[in-house]
C-alpha cells in the first residue's frame, strides 16, 4: 500500500509533472526575452526600436529616421477605434486618383520588397515572415513588430491607404509620413 507522498512518477498529477519542465521554458524565454533568433539569425530586439502609433488619422511620429544597414525594429500599434494599414513606398511624383491607384502604386513600389528577410511579429510569435511586405494591416488595439535591415537610402512615404467612403480615404485625411534612410 502507498502512501500519499510515495507515489511513482506516473500516479503524480500531469500538471506536477509539466510544472518543472514549463519553469525551464519560461527561464529561458525570459533571458533570451526580445532577441531570439529566428531561422535566419535577424533577430528580435534589433538594436533600433521605434514606436509608430497609428490613429484617426495620423502617424506619431509622422517622420522616421533611420541607418541604413542597420537592423530595425518598427513598432506598430493602432490606437484608434477602427483598423489601419502601414504601407511605405517611394513617393509618387503625383498624388493618385483614388484608393485603388494608390493601392496598386504602393503594392508595385513597397519599401519592404528585395531588402533581406523581414518578419511581422507579436511577442515571438511570427505573423508573417519573408521578402517582401506590402502592407501590414492592424485591427484596432492590436500591436505587431516589424523586424527589417533598411537598405535602400533615400526619403520614402508611408501612410495609410484605406477609404473612408465618399471617395476618401485614410490618407486624404492625413494619414501619411515619411522614413528617411541615411
Amino acid at each position: 500500500m502507498r502512501t500519499r507522498g510515495n507515489r511513482s512518477r506516473l500516479e503524480q498529477p500531469l500538471a506536477r509533472r509539466l510544472l518543472i519542465p514549463t519553469m525551464l521554458v519560461a527561464i529561458v524565454l525570459g533571458l533570451t526575452g526580445d532577441a531570439a533568433a529566428s531561422h535566419t539569425g535577424l533577430l528580435f530586439g534589433a538594436p533600433t526600436r521605434i514606436k509608430v502609433t497609428m490613429a484617426e488619422y495620423s502617424f506619431t511620429p509622422a517622420t522616421i529616421t533611420v541607418k541604413a544597414g542597420a537592423p530595425l525594429d518598427l513598432i506598430l500599434e493602432n490606437k484608434g477605434s477602427i483598423a489601419h494599414t502601414f504601407m511605405v513606398y517611394r513617393k509618387p511624383k503625383t498624388e493618385h486618383k483614388g484608393t485603388s491607384a494608390w493601392w496598386e502604386y504602393a503594392l508595385a513600389n513597397t519599401y519592404l520588397q528585395n531588402i533581406g528577410e523581414i518578419m511581422v511579429h507579436d511577442r515571438g510569435v511570427f505573423v508573417v515572415s519573408g521578402t517582401s511586405v506590402a502592407e501590414v494591416s492592424l485591427e484596432p488595439g492590436q500591436k505587431v513588430t516589424v523586424t527589417f535591415t533598411p537598405s535602400r537610402k533615400g526619403a520614402f512615404e508611408f501612410g495609410c491607404h484605406l477609404a473612408t467612403g465618399g471617395g476618401g480615404s485614410h490618407y486624404k485625411a492625413g494619414m501619411k509620413g515619411t522614413l528617411v534612410v541615411k
